[in-house]
């Protein structure tokens, strides 16, 4: 170890932060009426070695939307602030910016969908313009008042999300997540990737 020099700390788990109740509750409130507006599309993958894109639950996938509403800039201002806080609780003297992040992209989970198994090396973002890959995914939950739905992380750890939580990990093959199906009501969530 170089003297003055943050040492790596190399429990992966140390870098899934949970933001606790962090987003304002009526700003919760508004994005899901707001979400009830815009338009979904079931979600697919995409396959680095075809460059398709499929479902990996077929029709038991949940849907998305990268459509505009009013208060997605609000959120999207909180979400740099977010950023910022996770920087600074890494602290690590050799990760300290970032080029950019992604508007907010939204998540519905009616009944009975959820996410495969998958990590986060998402190709979309990037359209030519935009040159990296993602390094954090940023990821909230928007309500509570449904059944299931469970975040699963590292094949086995549960991390309970209440309305206004934020989590934020590592994009990279190493933080393999998923979402249990829903047994009631509707989850809805955003996420937004930095690079």
């Amino acid at each position: 170890m170089v003297s003055g020099v943050n040492t790596l700390n190399t429990n992966l788990q140390h870098y899934v932060k949970h933001f606790e109740d962090r987003m304002d509750k009526n700003l919760c409130d508004t994005l899901v009426r707001e979400m009830n507006e815009i338009q979904f599309e079931q979600h697919k993958f995409h396959n680095a070695t075809t460059g398709e894109y499929h479902t990996r639950s077929g029709s038991k996938e949940l849907s998305v939307s990268w459509d505009n509403c009013p208060s997605r800039s609000i959120l999207s201002e909180k979400i740099w602030y977010i950023i910022k806080d996770y920087l600074t609780y890494v602290d690590m003297p050799w990760f300290t910016r970032w080029s950019g992040y992604t508007l907010p992209r939204f998540n519905k989970y009616d009944e009975d969908k959820k996410m495969a198994l998958h990590c986060d090396h998402i190709h979309s973002m990037f359209d030519g313009e935009k040159k990296g890959i993602p390094m954090l995914s940023v990821l909230g939950v928007l309500n509570d008042d449904y059944k299931g739905g469970e975040f699963i992380m590292f094949d086995d750890t549960e991390i309970k999300f209440d309305k206004g939580d934020v989590l934020v990990f590592p994009s990279l093959f190493l933080y393999p997540h998923k979402v249990e199906p829903v047994k009631s009501g509707t989850r809805y969530s955003y996420i937004s990737w930095v690079w």
